[in-house]
């Protein structure tokens, strides 16, 4: 069974390179709580998002983003995303 999330970001063109740890999969979904505490407070000051970003963060609730970190939670370690081009840039994101 899963336990964490692993990402890498690496984008030569544009100097940047990111590697996070493993995150827990338990201070994911704190976090994600957290903001959706605040969720309105954030839509209410966020005066640079278009219509259709508004409607979607609307919809989003806690609930399904806990769900689909217990789907994640409930397999072996694998490879969500891994993506390299010509030009140097690679991202991956592990489940572990």
């Amino acid at each position: 069974m899963a336990t964490r999330i692993k990402i890498k970001v690496i984008d030569k063109n544009n100097n940047l390179n990111i590697r996070l740890p493993g995150i827990p999969f338990w201070l994911i979904s704190s976090l994600c709580n957290f903001a959706f505490l605040l969720k309105s407070i954030i839509l209410k000051h966020a005066d640079d998002l278009d219509e259709e970003t508004r409607a979607i963060l609307n919809e989003l609730d806690y609930k399904s983003i806990k769900e689909i970190f217990d789907v994640l939670r409930s397999y072996e370690q694998f490879d969500l995303v891994d993506i390299s081009s010509g030009d140097g840039t690679e991202v991956k994101i592990s489940i572990l």
